[in-house]
């Protein structure tokens, strides 16, 4: 789990990945470069900044989710825990992190910073679950109804946004 735990670094394989998601970015003609600022992520967008020329923008609203004390656990040490009576899963701060609705609110507070420069097209570089929050949010679902479609590590996924709903891309 590891949440927001800062490293990793990118393994070789990452890194080849990396640089070829910057290859497939150039024909997009993007404004601007956002990456969370935890390793993983900013070495990927590091790759893409130097293939695209765009300047790196890093920010915290990107990171992955905060699994709290379960942080850094390897998942088989995990133990199953029941949804507190009364509760939504995705509102609970397991391991006392934040909750899928925190997650949202996070990307919220992105999607207006970012809405606020006027960029028109964004390249975003972040992690599996907030990558899922972020492109359910986007297409206007809640954060009970998060589609978990995960991206395959490096893989990029083209989105279109007009400030309220997702564009076909």
């Amino acid at each position: 789990m590891l949440g927001h735990e800062l490293g990793p670094e990118l393994t070789t394989l990452g890194r080849t990945q990396a640089r070829g998601a910057a290859h497939g970015l150039t024909r997009w003609h993007a404004d601007m470069l956002w990456s969370s600022d935890m390793v993983r992520a900013r070495s990927t967008a590091q790759e893409i900044a130097r293939t695209t020329r765009l300047p790196l923008n890093c920010t915290a609203l990107l990171r992955e989710q905060d699994h709290g004390a379960m942080d850094g656990l390897p998942v088989g040490d995990l133990v199953a825990q029941p949804t507190p009576a009364g509760r939504e899963i995705t509102e609970v701060r397991w391991g006392g992190g934040e909750s899928i609705a925190d997650v949202y609110a996070r990307l919220r507070l992105f999607v207006m910073m970012v809405a606020a420069r006027g960029a028109r097209r964004v390249v975003v570089v972040g992690h599996g679950d907030m990558a899922c929050a972020f492109t359910s949010m986007l297409a206007g679902l809640g954060h009970r109804d998060v589609a978990w479609d995960r991206l395959a590590h490096g893989q990029v996924r083209y989105l279109g946004w007009d400030g309220r709903a997702l564009l076909p891309s």
